[in-house]
C-alpha cells in the first residue's frame, strides 16, 4: 500500500473531523492523491477502446438474443446439425433404401387376363391370374397369386374363371363366377353325338366392385365343314348375372345392366348425340334399327391410367354381326368403380418411362404402378413420385390388367390371410 494512502486511512480513523469536516491540510493531500492517480491513468489510453470494443460485443450479442429469441447453445447446436446434413456419416441410410418400402401401406391385388395367340387358336379360351402385392416385413413384395380372378365383392371374395359347357352342335367356354369359400356349382351339359361346330367364348375386360365387362364371340370351330355367322357382343353384368349354373350364353337374351340404369338421365343426351345401333342393327324389314336410347350394348376399358365407359355401335354384315366402340364422356360413378384418380400425370409417366401402356396409384398416395407390355413396375410415391422401383410384376405375353383392387388400414393384414387362403388352398 501507498505510504500516504496508510497515513491518511489512520487519520480518518480518529472519528468526527474537526471545523465541520475536513481540515486544510487533510483536503491537500486527498487532492494530490487524486491528481497522482489521474497522471498515472493517462498514458493508457488503449483502455477507452477497449471499452468501446466491449460495448459493441455487448450490442451484438443483444442483437442476437432479440433478434433470434433462442439460447445461444441452441443456435450452435443447430449449426452443427446443418454441418452433419452437408457431411453424412457413411452408415446413414440411402434415400432410396429400406426406408422407402416401409413407408408403403397399401395392398394391391391386381386381377390379369392371358390371351392366346390368335394365330395359334382363335377359339382357345383367355386364362386368368390373380396378384396380391403388400407390404411385408417393411418390404414390399408378391405375398400370394393363384388361377382365377379373386374379386372382393361387398364383404366376401367370389372367384371368377372359366367353364366349358357342350350342348349339341355348340360348344362353349363361359365366364363363372361364385363365392370363393364354397364349392362352386359344375353345369351337367354334356356333347353326346356330333362334334361341336361352333364355339361361344367368353372373356372378361373388367371386374370391379359390382360389375364385370364381357365380350362374347361366337364362330365356327376349327376344322368344322359349315361355317356359320362370325358374331361379337360386349356386355356389362352385375356378378350374380355369371354366377355358377348359368346355361349356355344366349347374347341377345341374358340379362345385362345397360348404360342408361348406371348413369341414369345424365346418359340420355351422351346417348342421343352418340346415336347408337343396337346389337340387332337391322330390323326384320332389312331397314336400320332406331339408335339404342337405353344403351344396351357396352363395355369397361382402360386408357392412359383410367377405367372408361365405351358404347358399341353394331353393324350387320354378310359375314357377321361386329361393332365399333366409342368413348362415353362421363366418369363412371363409384358403384362401377373406385380409387381411380391417378396420383402423377400421364405425361410425367411416359416421360420417365416411355413403354407405359397403363398406370395406376393407390388411395392413399403410397404407392404408383407402371405397367409396361413386359412387367407391373411399383414405385413410392411420398407427396411426389419418387421413380426409383421398389419392385417389379413379370407379366406374360399378351396379358393385360382387369382388376385393379386396393386395401387400407387394417384390411392390408386381412387380405393377405384370406387372398393366400383361396388363392393358394392347402
Amino acid at each position: 500500500m501507498d505510504p500516504m494512502d496508510n497515513e491518511l486511512k489512520k487519520e480518518l480513523a480518529h472519528g468526527p473531523f474537526s471545523q465541520n469536516g475536513f481540515n486544510d491540510s487533510l483536503r491537500k493531500r486527498i487532492e494530490e492523491r487524486i491528481d497522482n492517480h489521474v497522471a498515472v491513468r493517462r498514458p493508457r489510453r488503449w483502455g477507452a477502446w477497449s471499452a468501446g470494443v466491449s460495448a459493441v460485443l455487448a450490442s451484438a450479442l443483444v442483437f442476437l438474443f432479440v433478434t433470434d429469441s433462442r439460447p445461444l447453445p441452441l443456435v450452435q447446436q443447430e449449426a452443427a446439425e446443418k454441418l452433419e446434413i452437408q457431411q453424412p456419416s457413411a452408415a446413414a441410410p440411402a434415400p432410396h433404401g429400406p426406408d422407402w418400402e416401409a413407408s408403403v401401406r397399401s395392398a394391391l391385388l391386381i386381377g390379369l387376363r392371358s390371351d392366346a395367340p390368335a394365330a395359334e387358336d382363335p377359339q382357345a379360351p383367355s386364362t386368368y391370374r390373380t396378384v396380391l402385392i403388400a407390404p411385408d416385413r417393411n418390404r414390399l413384395q408378391k405375398t400370394a397369386e393363384g388361377e382365377g380372378i379373386l374379386m372382393p365383392y361387398k364383404l366376401d371374395f367370389w372367384k371368377i374363371g372359366n367353364e366349358r359347357k357342350a350342348n349339341g352342335s355348340q360348344e362353349a367356354h363361359t365366364l363363372t363366377a361364385h363365392l370363393a369359400s364354397a364349392k362352386p356349382k359344375t353345369s351337367s351339359s354334356a356333347n353326346r353325338g356330333n362334334p361341336a361346330q361352333t364355339v361361344v367364348s367368353e372373356k372378361l375386360m373388367f371386374a370391379g366392385n359390382r360389375y364385370v365387362a364381357v365380350a362374347q364371340t361366337t364362330a365356327a370351330k376349327s376344322g368344322a365343314a359349315q361355317s356359320p355367322a362370325h358374331q361379337d357382343y360386349v356386355w356389362v353384368k352385375e356378378l350374380g348375372q355369371i354366377a355358377s349354373g348359368r346355361q349356355a350364353p344366349a347374347p341377345l337374351l341374358e340379362p345385362h345392366v345397360t348404360l342408361r340404369s348406371v348413369f341414369a338421365a345424365t346418359a340420355v343426351p351422351v346417348l342421343k348425340e352418340l346415336k347408337p345401333a343396337p346389337p340387332s342393327a337391322r330390323s326384320g324389314h332389312g331397314e336400320p334399327a332406331a339408335a339404342d336410347l337405353s344403351g344396351e350394348s357396352w363395355t369397361i376399358a382402360r386408357k392412359q391410367g383410367k377405367w372408361t365407359a365405351q358404347i358399341a355401335s353394331y353393324d350387320s354384315e354378310a359375314g357377321g354381326t361386329a361393332y365399333r366402340l366409342r368413348e362415353v364422356p362421363l366418369a363412371l360413378p363409384p358403384s362401377v368403380v373406385s380409387h381411380d384418380e391417378l396420383a402423377v400425370p400421364w405425361r410425367d409417366i411416359v416421360r420417365v418411362q416411355p413403354g407405359a401402356v397403363d398406370a395406376f396409384s393407390s388411395p392413399n398416395r403410397d404407392m404408383v404402378a407402371v405397367v409396361t407390355e413386359q412387367n407391373i413396375i411399383i414405385y413410392p410415391y411420398a407427396d411426389q413420385w419418387i421413380p426409383i422401383p421398389l419392385m417389379t410384376l413379370p407379366l406374360q405375353p399378351k396379358e393385360s390388367v382387369v382388376m385393379i383392387q386396393w386395401a387400407m388400414g387394417s384390411y392390408v393384414e386381412l387380405w393377405k390371410r384370406q387372398v393366400k387362403a383361396y388363392l393358394q388352398p392347402q
